[in-house]
């Protein structure tokens, strides 16, 4: 039996700073983009304030996915899920 070896740990990344967190925060965006888009529809038929804050809801849903969109380049993937990228 050989000599047990020491596994260095990886680096630990903040959740918050990983890939798998921005790709949550983009679907939740896009869900809710979609909901106030039904909405804005729906209100147009019915009044004018409505439709005005569903549109706002629509148009600061459709900046949040853009944000996130852009945000996702900064995204921190683990270098463990890196080199099983490359294997395959």
């Amino acid at each position: 039996m050989g000599r047990m070896r020491i596994k260095k740990k990886e680096a630990v990344l903040p959740f918050r700073e990983t890939i798998a967190f921005r790709m949550i925060l983009l679907t939740a965006s896009v869900i809710i983009f979609m909901v106030a888009l039904y909405y804005l529809v729906g209100a147009v038929r019915t009044s004018l304030p409505l439709t005005a804050t569903w549109g706002a809801a629509v148009v600061g849903a459709a900046i949040s996915i853009f944000y996130n969109l852009s945000h996702m380049q900064d995204a921190k993937v683990p270098k463990h899920t890196l080199n099983r990228m490359k294997r395959r």
